[in-house]
């Protein structure tokens, strides 16, 4: 191949590399997956990434919780056991709704909580019952431990504080929603805790839910650990 061959590939490629850029560049943020995350907006394709790419910039994660307006607790977690722990682990101590304490999760995982949280449950709740989300029940974050407590199977991702068990919803009025006892009905609870669990599919990497098998028949598991499922 010719010298002037090579330099019009060359020319071509980086005329191409440029144009890819400069698309980047332009598009929005909220689909642009380099752009910083906020909370506030609603989810997209680029959300994921977003999340992932915090996982390995926890000042830059933490600065996108800051910006929700959520109180919070940096609060690292160190374990003797090798496998757990969770350096950038953050402690939420309010939010637009209870948790009733004990949240305690990696940041890009309170990141995913919490656009979960308001994009997800709280507009299900004022579409499908016309009344406001106050609490939502869970069953712990932190733990280490193996996968159903199982010592023949990996770590959880509970031991890197990297996912949260949800179990109940409470509204304003005082209805509350029980994933043990209302998942797949045909009603509005039952379409509630469908709205919700899918609706997490599309933040969190891993969810499970009463589908999955009996140990999760009374809360939905999501997680952000390694590889992407939805049951």
């Amino acid at each position: 191949m010719s010298r002037w061959a090579i330099a019009a590939r060359i020319a071509l490629f980086s005329g191409m590399a440029f144009l890819a850029g400069w698309a980047l560049w332009n598009l929005p943020d909220s689909i642009n997956p380099f752009s910083p995350l906020e909370i506030a907006d609603a989810p997209t394709l680029a959300t994921p990434i977003k999340l992932r790419i915090l996982e390995h910039r926890p000042e830059a994660c933490i600065a996108a919780v800051r910006r929700s307006r959520v109180e919070f607790a940096r609060a690292p977690i160190t374990s003797d056991h090798k496998g757990c722990g969770a350096e950038t682990a953050l402690t939420l101590e309010r939010s637009d709704v209870s948790y009733g304490g004990g949240v305690k999760l990696s940041c890009a995982t309170m990141a995913a909580l919490l656009i979960w949280e308001r994009h997800v449950a709280e507009p299900a709740a004022e579409e499908i019952f016309g009344s406001k989300l106050t609490r939502i029940v869970h069953y712990g974050t932190y733990q280490c431990r193996h996968i159903n407590h199982d010592p023949d199977q990996r770590l959880s991702y509970h031991a890197t504080g990297r996912a949260i068990d949800i179990a109940a919803f409470v509204l304003a009025d005082g209805k509350k929603i029980s994933v043990l006892k209302d998942w797949g009905k045909d009603t509005p609870e039952g379409k509630f805790l469908t709205r919700v669990h899918d609706g997490a599919c599309e933040v969190f990497r891993g969810v499970l839910g009463p589908d999955y098998n009996k140990l999760h028949a009374n809360h939905f598991h999501m997680e952000m650990g390694r590889w992407s499922f939805c049951k």
